[in-house]
């Protein structure tokens, strides 16, 4: 029995120009919202949504990704639990999909396939467990034995790479927001335990010092 085609689900076609989600693959870029609401609204604007008399009103649409007729409760049920269930390949194809977002009402969602992995910061490798939601056991038996000045065989550690507090300021959810890593490698195991741990799109955004702010402000004062 053939589906009647309908358009898209008004939610969808009214909010879509509002995403301001960013890509982040473990460098700090800058997009514009404007570009990524386009490309969201691409993706919806692909989508054909029918009914099937046996089911009326119950949107469905075919997903590419699956090769398969869904509802879009469906979709969007998929997408939430691929979002936590990480380590699960039933769900993989689901992970990270936009569509899925859009119909779980996730209009600021985090894209980045390191959302709600337990992947350590440092190493980039995963982990059954992470200590401290940051490192993996390996990474931190090694940033302990440099605390300590010694490794297993009393010997001091030279294969880590010197370790540092660092500050990185992110927007999400239309929030500033700053995390703080009392030891760290680089920028990059920051960047990584962002993308991993953050829930809504991440944007990364340079924040002038506190002795620069006051001149800066003055400049806009006058522009």
């Amino acid at each position: 029995m053939n589906p009647t085609t309908l358009g898209p689900p008004r939610n969808i076609s009214m909010t879509v120009q509002h995403i301001t989600c960013v890509r982040m693959y473990g460098s700090a870029t800058r997009t514009s919202s404007r570009r990524l609401g386009q490309a969201m609204k691409s993706d919806i604007q692909t989508l054909r949504y029918f009914e099937f008399p046996e089911l009326a009103g119950r949107l469905h649409f075919h997903c590419d990704r699956l090769h398969a007729n869904l509802s879009t409760s469906a979709c969007g049920d998929r997408w939430t639990i691929a979002g936590t269930a990480s380590t699960d390949v039933r769900w993989v194809t689901c992970k990270n999909c936009r569509v899925g977002a859009l119909h779980a009402g996730e209009l600021d969602a985090n894209p980045s396939p390191f959302r709600g992995v337990k992947l350590c910061a440092r190493c980039h490798q995963t982990a059954t467990r992470l200590i401290g939601k940051h490192l993996c056991a390996s990474c931190y038996n090694r940033q302990r034995e440099q605390i300590v000045g010694m490794n297993a065989k009393g010997t001091a550690p030279i294969k880590l790479a010197p370790l540092h507090g660092r500050v990185i300021s992110y927007m999400a959810n239309g929030v500033l927001k700053t995390k703080t890593v009392e030891r760290s490698v680089d920028a990059t195991e920051l960047i990584v335990a962002v993308l991993r741990d953050e829930e809504h799109a991440v944007r990364f955004v340079w924040q002038a010092p506190a002795s620069m702010r006051t001149l800066l402000q003055r400049e806009e004062s006058h522009e």
